[in-house]
């Protein structure tokens, strides 16, 4: 796969543009009786091709081509930053704004639906793109310039679609209350509960060896996005785990109509990251990040604390990706357009709450965390030295 580049997305651009422009002098033509209009297609593929198929395009060669700048700075980060504040904050705005114009409120419908997911898409291809070709050819991408700021910009393009309903209590019980719950939650237990499964591993031939200095991981966009999945992915997964078991026992959890059904499943997803992913979020990354492992000396093998393989399981991509679709089918009962709508609602939910918490527990109780579990490790004499 060719590598981003300024040229190839400029030719995208330019080809989206013409399309949109076809669009527009279809439509034009046909008021003007240029052509012999058959039916209702015509006014629909004009109308695709100007608010949907060429902004798209030119959405995603500009998100090429703002990549292919500086590729190995990251710079699809501004793509992926772009792409999501773009979709939200048009939403919104048509939301918000009493937009009586046809051609206002289709733009606004081609920023939201067309431009934000394609610069998306295309920042996304980008990066997968940039990080294949840098590990096949053994180099590392350097920082983006503003990686520690990009974080935050999601965040509030996150909670931007939000903006209609600050004012109701909904938005508090939903979305902020559940994220600061989890965090606190996260707080005062994550340290002790890794401390207290790295001791009881230590007994017999069997030793914590420090093999590296501790790293904390900075909240940087791409730690903080990469590290939210995990609390999002068990609770999805804790639920719709939970969820296929008890309709095999025909017993009906989420019931009702299926807005109503889907933020039954959201709520519940929302339980399981604030209670369970404390073991699968942040003790997980205090095992990554402590620079410690678990060191046999009957056997002379090495490896890394990690968490139970089930709790692993519960994150896993499939179960992540799949789950949640066929939960939002079942409940649609098969309306596609409907269970679309109901997996967006979903994730956003989730992943506002998940990325929020991840953000707050890596800025603020993170590297307090790491210092203080290598300090109980060492005052109990649990913590040997590197072997030499």
């Amino acid at each position: 796969m060719a590598q981003p580049s300024p040229k190839t997305g400029a030719a995208v651009f330019l080809v989206g543009a013409l399309l949109s422009a076809a669009g527009f002098l279809m439509e034009f033509g046909a008021l003007r009786g240029w052509f012999m209009v058959l039916a209702g297609w015509f006014a629909w593929l004009a109308r695709v091709l100007q608010f949907d198929v060429g902004p798209a395009a030119m959405g995603f060669g500009l998100g090429w081509l703002v990549s292919g700048l500086h590729p190995m700075r990251k710079w699809y980060l501004y793509v992926v930053t772009a792409g999501l504040l773009v979709s939200t904050s048009s939403f919104t705005a048509s939301a918000l704004l009493p937009v009586e114009s046809y051609i206002a409120s289709a733009v606004l419908l081609s920023l939201t639906w067309a431009v934000g997911p394609s610069l998306l898409t295309s920042g996304v291809l980008s990066a997968v793109v940039v990080n294949r070709r840098a590990y096949k050819h053994g180099v590392k991408p350097l920082p983006n310039p503003h990686e520690d700021n990009l974080d935050i910009i999601v965040l509030l393009a996150l909670y931007t679609p939000l903006l209609p309903i600050m004012t109701s209590q909904a938005f508090y019980v939903r979305y902020l209350l559940p994220a600061v719950v989890t965090w606190v939650f996260w707080h005062f237990l994550a340290d002790r509960l890794a401390f207290y499964l790295l001791a009881r591993r230590v007994g017999g031939s069997v030793q914590l060896v420090a093999v590296e200095p501790p790293s904390p991981e900075e909240t940087t966009l791409m730690n903080v996005v990469s590290r939210s999945y995990y609390p999002m992915a068990f609770g999805i997964g804790v639920t719709t785990t939970v969820t296929s078991v008890l309709d095999l026992l025909n017993i009906k959890v989420f019931g009702g109509d299926p807005f109503a059904a889907t933020a039954g499943a959201a709520l519940a997803s929302i339980a399981a990251i604030a209670a369970g992913s404390l073991y699968v979020g942040p003790v997980l990354w205090l095992f990554e990040d402590l620079g410690i492992r678990i060191f046999d000396r009957a056997s002379r093998v090495m490896k890394p604390p990690g968490i139970h393989s089930l709790a692993d399981e519960m994150v896993e991509i499939y179960t992540f990706i799949f789950a949640p679709i066929g939960m939002t089918f079942a409940v649609a009962d098969g309306d596609l357009l409907l269970a679309l709508l109901l997996l967006g609602l979903l994730f956003h939910l989730l992943i506002t709450i998940s990325m929020t918490s991840t953000y707050l527990y890596l800025r603020f109780s993170a590297k307090t965390h790491v210092n203080d579990v290598l300090r109980k490790l060492a005052v109990k004499g649990l913590l040997s030295p590197p072997l030499p």
